[in-house]
C-alpha cells in the first residue's frame, strides 16, 4: 500500500544538477511539492545556491516543511542541518549529531573500533608534516594522506617516500581548510591492489537495514567512474557479504542512525580482507543501482522517514523497515558515470553548450540526468553530466546492455568521456572483474580517435557544402567561402565532397592527432607543417598519432584554406541540416562558435585504419585554382536599374577597382569606393535614403548599399531589408569573392545568365574531374578551370507588366543573380490588396511543388530562390507570370491566421543603454539621437511621447514577411493612426537588444535576438527566436516564432513585469497568448481607405509630412557636419604625426601588418618596450590581431600612440613610435 504524506507538504531541493532533478521526481511522485534553487548558470536546466543563509529565507518566503540535500557538500554540512532543524524545518536526512561524527575521518575511524569493525592501518589527527613522516615509516608505504572532513575523492594525496609528504602535507591541509572548512589531516595505509565496496544502509533511528553492496572501484583521480551492484567480487566470494553488511548495520546501529547512508570498505584483492574506511551520512550519487536491484525508491523512503519525524515520531515503523530487508540481489546493475571532461588531458573539464542531447530508452535503462540540448555545462560546478544505469538478469548481460545503451548516448558539444566509458567497459579485464581501484592507471590503456586543439587560430570554423541553402525565414545559407577548394579537400582523403571541413581564414590552428589520420588542406596558399616539416598543400597526406598539424598564415593572395580529414568529424552535431557553424549567431559548428584553444573533435574510430592504408598524393599544379583575383562576374540588378540608379553611378560601379574593407567577414564583403548619385532623392515609405526601399528578401552575392557604403552578402549574410542590391554576383564565382582579402581590389565584371551558367558548368566539371583524376592517379588529362568568360550583359528587369484596368497592378520582374527572382508590384508604396495577392500568388507556386524553390514574401514584392540546375531563369519568369496573370483583383479574401499578444515595455533601460554605445562608438550626434521616441515624435507630428507609444498598444500589426537574421518579423500597422515614418540609423548599429521593437520608413520590427540593426528603436518584448527550438512555440526544426500572415498586438508591462515574464521565457515556462483570428482583406481595406478622407487622419499625415521633411533636413545636416568633423580629425591626426617624426628622426617604428580597425592599444607613452609584449590589438575580419613588439624595437621607449582605438589602418600604417636609447 502506498505511503500517504500527512506531514510533509513542500520540499526544498538545496541542490543542482541530476540529483535535484531526481529529488523533484520523488517528490512528484509522492504528492508533494517541491522548490528547486539555482543559480544563474543553471537557469535553463531541468532543475533550476547552496548559501545557508539564502535558503533559510527561501523556506520561510515559500513555507516549506522539509529540506532535502541530496549529496555534495551541503548534505555533509552539520551547520546548515542544525540551522535548518532550528527554523523549524525537517532535514531530510541523518540526525546533525551523526553528520558531525562521520563528518570527521578520525573520529569515524575511532567509532569502528569501538565497534569490533576493522578499520584500515592509520593514524590519529597529525600536527606536522614530520609527525606524517614518523607515522609513514611506521605503518610502511605507500601511504594516503586524508582531510578528516574531506569526501568526493577530494582532499587525498597517495605518498610513496618521505618526500611526496613534505609537499602533499600542506596541500592536503589546504584542501581540507579551503573546501571542508577543516584542517585535520590524518594517514592510512595505501592497498594498490584493492577494490572499494560499500554496503547501503537505512535506519529508522532504532533498528538499521541494508540493501546489499556496491563495487566502486573503477575511479579517476579517487573519484567514481564505474560502479556496480552486486560487486562482481563479493559474487565470486559469497560469504564475504554476510561480514560485510553485518558490519555496516553494527556500525550504524552505535550511531542509532537515521535516514540513508553508506558505509564503505576497503577490500584486498588477495586475501578478501576488509577495512573500514568511512561512513557517508547522505544519498550516494550511485543509489540508482541498489534501487534497480532491490526495487526500493531510497529518496522515497527519506521523504517518509522525514515525514514521521515531521508528525512528532522517531522514524518509520520498525516493522515497515525490517519487512524491506533482502537476502540478496536481483539481477545486476551498472551506473557509469558521464562527465563533460576530456580524459585524453587527464580528464580535464570541458564546459561548453551542448548542441544536442538525446539519451535512449527501453527496458532495463534509467537515465538520471539535468541536461538537455541547448544546456551550457558551466565551468563552476563538477561537470557530472548524467548517470547511465542499466539492469539485466545477469552482469555479462548488464555489460552488453551498458555497451549498446552508451554507443546510443549522443552528446554533442563540449568534450565528454563517453567514448572513453564504452572503452573502459569493452575491456577484458573489466569484463574479466579485475576492477581494482587502480585499473584504470595500470591495466586499462585508452587510445582515443580524436584532434587537440592547442591553437584555434585567427578564425577557424566547420563548414559543410551546400549547408542551408532551403531554410528560408532569416537562416544565412552557411558553408564554406570557397566551395571549390573545400570539396577538392575532400575529394582528396576520400569524404563525400560536401562533407564538413575546416575553414582557415588569414592564419590557422595548431592541431594535435591523438590517431593517425588522413587529411588535405587546400585553399589560399599557407604554411603547412606536421612536427615542424613543411608539407604540400592541395594533396592527400598522412599523419600520425602524436604528431601536430600547424597552418600558418596566408602571405600572398587569396586570405582561406581547408583542412579536410578522412571520414569528417562525427560528432559535430547537424543543425537545421547541416553541420556547417554561423558564429554571429551562435548555431552550428563547434558549439555555435568559431575553434579555439582546448576544443577536442572527434574522428572516426576507423581513422588509424584508413592512414595505414593510404598513399599520400599532390595534385598537378595545373588543377590548382589561381587565387590572383582582380574581378568576379555579376549580373545587373536587382536594382541598378534607371528607376534607383543613374547610368554615371552604373558606369562607376563596374568601372571602379573596389578596395576591399578591413571588417570583411563571412557575413559580407565591405567595399572602399566611391558612392553613387542616385536617380531619386530619398525611399519614399521605405526610408528617407535613396539606398532604402521597402523590405525584400535579398539575393545571395547581392551588392547592398546602406545609405553610401556598400557589402557584398556572403555566406553568413542576412536574406532580407530594406536596402538596395545594385548587382549579384554569380554562383560559379562566388568561391572569388569567398577568397577576397582585406586591402585587396576587385573589378565587378557584368555578364549574361546564360554565360554564368556556362561558367557553373566549368566549375562543376572541373570539381569532378580533379575526382576522376584522383581515384585514377594515371589519367592522361589534366583539369584546369578557366574563369574567364567572353563579354556579354543583360539588364536588371527581366520582365515589366502594366498594370491594367482589371485591378492587376504594375509587376516588374527583377534579376537578382543566376539563382533569384526579385518580383516587385506597384511603385514602391504600401497596399494591402498587393500583399494578398502575393499571399494567393504563392500558394499557386507552391502547388508546382518545384524543388529547392524558396519563397520570401514582402509588403509588395516576392523574391524566389531557385536551383537553375533543376529549372532555369527564363522557365521560372514564365510559369510565375502565367500564375500571376490568373490571379483576380478580389478583395473578397478571408485568410485564417493566428494573433499572438506580446508584453512590451516602453522606454526600456537597455534601449538607452544601446543608444549611449552607439553614440560612444560610432556617430555622437543625429537627427534621431540622443532619444529615438522623441525624434519619433517629431518626425511624425505628435504632440508627446505617450502619443508614440499608443501607436504600437493601438493597432492590430500583419507580419508581411519573415527573414534578416533568425525569424526577424516585418510589421505592417492595420490601424491608419498607427502608420508612423522614420528614417534609419546610418551608418546602422552593431548591435540592438534582443526583442526590440523597431521602426523603419513605415514598416515595425521585431529584434528576435541581440543583433546589428537600423531600426529606430521604439520598445522592448520578449526575444521570439530559440536556437534549439526547446520551449513553448518553437521546435527543433522551426527555431523561429513568426510566418507571414501572423498578425501581433502588444499589451504594455513594467519592466519588473517583464523582467519576471523574460525570466520564465528563458527558462522555457513562458506560453504565449496565441488566439485564432480571420484577416478579412474587405474590411481592413475598407477601413484603410475611409481613412483616406477622415479629418483626423488627414491633420496626422499632414503633420507627419511636415515633421518628415523637417526632421530629414535637420539629419542631413547633421550628417554632413559629422562627416566633415571625421575629415578634419583624421587631417589632424596627419599633422600630428608629421610632428612626431620630426621630433624622432630615426624611430623606431611597429607597423600594421595588415588592412584593420584599432580595437585596443595596450602601452602607454613612455613605457618601455618587452620582448613578446602585445602594443596594439587589432580587429579584422571579425578577429582580433595581437601585434608584438618587433625584436628591433625591445628596450625602446614609446614616443608616442600613432593610431588611437578606432582607427582605420592599412599594411604599413604607423601603430606606434618609439625611440631606443
Amino acid at each position: 500500500m502506498a505511503y500517504e504524506f500527512t506531514n510533509i507538504k513542500k520540499v526544498l531541493i538545496a541542490n543542482r544538477g541530476e540529483i535535484a532533478v531526481r529529488c523533484i521526481n520523488a517528490c512528484a511522485k509522492s504528492g508533494i511539492k517541491s522548490v528547486s534553487i539555482y543559480t544563474e548558470s543553471d537557469s535553463t536546466s531541468e532543475h533550476a545556491d547552496q548559501d545557508r543563509n539564502n535558503i533559510l529565507e527561501i523556506c520561510k518566503e515559500y513555507e516549506v516543511d522539509a529540506v532535502i540535500p541530496g549529496y555534495g557538500f551541503l548534505s555533509e554540512d552539520v551547520r546548515a542541518a542544525e540551522k535548518i532543524e532550528k527554523a523549524g524545518i525537517i532535514y531530510v536526512g541523518p540526525s546533525t549529531e551523526s553528520i558531525l561524527e562521520m563528518g570527521q575521518k578520525h573520529r569515524a575511524r575511532a567509532l569502528a573500533e569501538a565497534a569490533n569493525v576493522p578499520v584500515v592501518p592509520g593514524t590519529k589527527l597529525l600536527e606536522s608534516e614530520e609527525d606524517a613522516i614518523r607515522a609513514a615509516t611506521q605503518l610502511g608505504f605507500p601511504i594516503m594522506l586524508k582531510a578528516t572532513g574531506g569526501g568526493g575523492g577530494v582532499g587525498l594525496e597517495v605518498c610513496y617516500d618521505g618526500a611526496a609528504i613534505k609537499t602533499a602535507f600542506a596541500k592536503v591541509k589546504g584542501r581540507g581548510d579551503s573546501l571542508f572548512k577543516n584542517t585535520g589531516v590524518f594517514m592510512e595505509r595505501y592497498y594498490p591492489s584493492s577494490r572499494h565496496i560499500e554496503v547501503q544502509i537505512f535506519g529508522n533511528g532504532v533498528e538499521v537495514i541494508h540493501f546489499g553492496e556496491r563495487e566502486c572501484s573503477i575511479q579517476r583521480r579517487h573519484q567514481k567512474v564505474i560502479e556496480e551492484c552486486p560487486s562482481p567480487f563479493v559474487t565470486a566470494h559469497p560469504e564475504l557479504r554476510r561480514k560485510l553488511t553485518q558490519c555496516a548495520t553494527n556500525y550504524a546501529m552505535k550511531l542509532k542512525y537515521k535516514s540513508a547512508g553508506t558505509v564503505e570498505f576497503l577490500v584486498d584483492d588477495i586475501t578478501g580482507d576488509f577495512f573500514f574506511l568511512e561512513m557517508n551520512t547522505r544519498l550516494q550519487v550511485e543509489h540508482g543501482i541498489t534501487e534497480l536491484c532491490y526495487n526500493v525508491d531510497l529518496v522515497s523512503l527519506m521523504l517518509q522517514q522525514a515525514d514521521c519525524e515531521k508528525g512528532g515520531k522517531v522514524g518509520i515503523s520498525s516493522e515497515f523497515l525490517l519487512s524491506m530487508q533482502k537476502d540478496g540481489p536481483t539481477g545486476a546493475a551498472i551506473e557509469a558515470r558521464v562527465y563533460a571532461e576530456v580524459p585524453f588531458r587527464n580528464f580535464a573539464p570541458s564546459p561548453g553548450l551542448l548542441q544536442k542531447v538525446e539519451w535512449p530508452v527501453g527496458d532495463g535503462i534509467r537515465i538520471d540526468t539535468w541536461v538537455k540540448t541547448g544546456q551550457r555545462i558551466a565551468p563552476y560546478y563538477d561537470p557530472l553530466i548524467a548517470k547511465v544505469m542499466v539492469h539485466n538478469t545477469d552482469r555479462a548481460s548488464a555489460l552488453t546492455n551498458m555497451l549498446k545503451t552508451l554507443s546510443a548516448c549522443v552528446l554533442q558539444g563540449p568534450a565528454t568521456n563517453l567514448h572513453y566509458l564504452g572503452a573502459v567497459i569493452e575491456s577484458q579485464g573489466f569484463r574479466n572483474g579485475e576492477t581494482l581501484t587502480n585499473y584504470l592507471s595500470t591495466k586499462f590503456q585508452y587510445s582515443p580517435c580524436a584532434i587537440d586543439v592547442l591553437s584555434g587560430g585567427a578564425f577557424t570554423t566547420v563548414q559543410d557544402f551546400p549547408a542551408r541553402t532551403t531554410s528560408g525565414h532569416g537562416i544565412p545559407r552557411g558553408g564554406p567561402m570557397d566551395n571549390i577548394s573545400s570539396r577538392i579537400a575532400n575529394i582528396l582523403v576520400g569524404n563525400e565532397p560536401g562533407a564538413e571541413t575546416l575553414e582557415v581564414t588569414v592564419s590557422g590552428p595548431e592541431l594535435l592527432f591523438t590517431a593517425a589520420a588522413v587529411f588535405s588542406v587546400c585553399g589560399a596558399p599557407m604554411q603547412v607543417t606536421v612536427d615542424g616539416e613543411e608539407k604540400p598543400m592541395w594533396s592527400r597526406l598522412k599523419i600520425q598519432a602524436g604528431q601536430k598539424l600547424r597552418i600558418g598564415s596566408s602571405k600572398v593572395a587569396g586570405c582561406r584554406n581547408y583542412i579536410a580529414v578522412k571520414g569528417g568529424f562525427p560528432d559535430i552535431p547537424i543543425y537545421l541540416g547541416s553541420k556547417a557553424a554561423t558564429p554571429s549567431l551562435k548555431y552550428g559548428g563547434t558549439q555555435g562558435r568559431q575553434l579555439q584553444t582546448s576544443d577536442y573533435i572527434i574522428l572516426s574510430e576507423d581513422t588509424s585504419r584508413w592512414a595505414a592504408e593510404a598513399t599520400e598524393f599532390t595534385l598537378p599544379a595545373q588543377c590548382i585554382p589561381s587565387f590572383e583575383i582582380s574581378e568576379v562576374y555579376v549580373l545587373h540588378g536587382p536594382h541598378d536599374d534607371d528607376t534607383f540608379m543613374t547610368a554615371a553611378d552604373r558606369e562607376m560601379l563596374y568601372s571602379t577597382k573596389w578596395k576591399v574593407g578591413h571588417n570583411s567577414n563571412r557575413t559580407g564583403i565591405r567595399l572602399i569606393g566611391p558612392n553613387p548619385q542616385w536617380s531619386r532623392k530619398d525611399g519614399g515609405d521605405g526610408g528617407a535614403h535613396p539606398s532604402n526601399c521597402f523590405d525584400y528578401g535579398y539575393p545571395m552575392g547581392g551588392i547592398n548599399w546602406g545609405g553610401d557604403s556598400s557589402v557584398v552578402f556572403s555566406m553568413d549574410s542576412p536574406n532580407l531589408g530594406g536596402l538596395i542590391c545594385s548587382s549579384t554576383v554569380i554562383s560559379a564565382d562566388l568561391w572569388r569573392l569567398g577568397q577576397l582579402k582585406p586591402g585587396e581590389y576587385v573589378r565587378f565584371r557584368p555578364t549574361t545568365y546564360d554565360l554564368s551558367l556556362e561558367l557553373f558548368r566549368r566549375v562543376e566539371t572541373f570539381v569532378t574531374e580533379v575526382g576522376m583524376l584522383v581515384e585514377n592517379e594515371m589519367m592522361c588529362t589534366t583539369p584546369k578551370l578557366d574563369p574567364e568568360l567572353p563579354p556579354g550583359e543583360t539588364g536588371a528587369i527581366l520582365l515589366k507588366v502594366e498594370g491594367g484596368g482589371s485591378g492587376r497592378p504594375e509587376v516588374k520582374y527583377r534579376q537578382g543573380g543566376d539563382s533569384f527572382i526579385i518580383i516587385e508590384f506597384g511603385n514602391q508604396t504600401s497596399d494591402i490588396t498587393i500583399t494578398c495577392r502575393i499571399r494567393l500568388l504563392m500558394e499557386k507556386l507552391a502547388g508546382l511543388k518545384i524543388p529547392e524553390m524558396v519563397m520570401n514574401p514582402s509588403i509588395i514584392g516576392l523574391t524566389i530562390q531557385f536551383n537553375s540546375s533543376i529549372i532555369t531563369q527564363p522557365e521560372l519568369l514564365k510559369k510565375v507570370n502565367e500564375l500571376e496573370s490568373t490571379i483576380k483583383a478580389t478583395r473578397d479574401v478571408l485568410v485564417p491566421v493566428r494573433t499572438i499578444c506580446l508584453p512590451v515595455v516602453l522606454d526600456h533601460p537597455d534601449l538607452t543603454q544601446c543608444l549611449s554605445r552607439y553614440m560612444t562608438t560610432i556617430r555622437p550626434t543625429a537627427g534621431y539621437l540622443p532619444d529615438n521616441v522623441e525624434y519619433l515624435r517629431k518626425a511624425n507630428g505628435l504632440s508627446s511621447r505617450r502619443e508614440v507609444f499608443e501607436i504600437l498598444l493601438k493597432s492590430r500589426f500583419l507580419i508581411v514577411s519573415v527573414g534578416f537574421l533568425v525569424g526577424n518579423p516585418i510589421l505592417y500597422p492595420l490601424n491608419p493612426m498607427s502608420q508612423i515614418m522614420a528614417q534609419k540609423f546610418n551608418p546602422t548599429r552593431v548591435s540592438t537588444p534582443g526583442g526590440t521593437v523597431g521602426i523603419g520608413g513605415s514598416l515595425f520590427s521585431l529584434y528576435p535576438v541581440e543583433q546589428p540593426g537600423g531600426y529606430m528603436m521604439l520598445a522592448r518584448t520578449l526575444e521570439t527566436w530559440d536556437t534549439f527550438g526547446s520551449k513553448p512555440g518553437f521546435s527543433p526544426t522551426n527555431p523561429w516564432l513568426w510566418e507571414p500572415f501572423d498578425m501581433v498586438t502588444f499589451k504594455e508591462v513594467s519592466v519588473q513585469e517583464y523582467d519576471k515574464i523574460n525570466a520564465e521565457f528563458v527558462a522555457g515556462r513562458y506560453q504565449f497568448e496565441i488566439s485564432n483570428d480571420v484577416f478579412d482583406l474587405q474590411k481592413i481595406h475598407g477601413e484603410l481607405e475611409s481613412a483616406k478622407t477622415n479629418p483626423g487622419v488627414m491633420r496626422f499625415k499632414e503633420g507627419q509630412k511636415r515633421g518628415i521633411a523637417q526632421e530629414l533636413a535637420v539629419e542631413n545636416e547633421m550628417f554632413s557636419k559629422w562627416t566633415t568633423t571625421l575629415a578634419e580629425n583624421a587631417a589632424k591626426e596627419e599633422e600630428r604625426l608629421k610632428e612626431i617624426m620630426l621630433l624622432n628622426p630615426n624611430p623606431v617604428n611597429i607597423e600594421s601588418p595588415i588592412d584593420a580597425n584599432v580595437w585596443k592599444v595596450e602601452v602607454e607613452v613612455g613605457e618601455r618596450l618587452k620582448k613578446g609584449q602585445v602594443v596594439v590589438i587589432l580587429e579584422a575580419m571579425k578577429m582580433e590581431i595581437n601585434v608584438l613588439v618587433p625584436d628591433e624595437a625591445v628596450g625602446s621607449i614609446v614616443q608616442a600612440i600613432a593610431s588611437k582605438p578606432g582607427s582605420t589602418v592599412a599594411p604599413g600604417h604607423l601603430l606606434i613610435v618609439a625611440k631606443g636609447d
